[in-house]
């Protein structure tokens, strides 16, 4: 599957799903910061981790991330 960097598939063999989920939510938080305040800088870069996280949790779910853990 092409649609992965190795940035997600290293992240979901990393961490936990549970982890990721907390990333994923801190991140949400930081983009809503981010947001409010205004600041486009903060909220490319929030934006970044933010998807970053989310690959990774939908990679954890593919058959390709199931067949690499045995």
């Amino acid at each position: 599957m092409g649609f992965f960097t190795l940035r997600h598939k290293k992240l979901a063999k990393k961490y936990s799903v549970s982890e990721l989920k907390d990333g994923y939510r801190y991140s949400e938080n930081e983009l809503r910061e981010a947001a409010q305040t205004g600041d486009t800088k903060a909220l490319k870069r929030a934006m970044k981790v933010h998807g970053n996280f989310e690959y990774a949790l939908l990679y954890k779910n593919t058959p390709q991330y199931s067949k690499r853990r045995k």
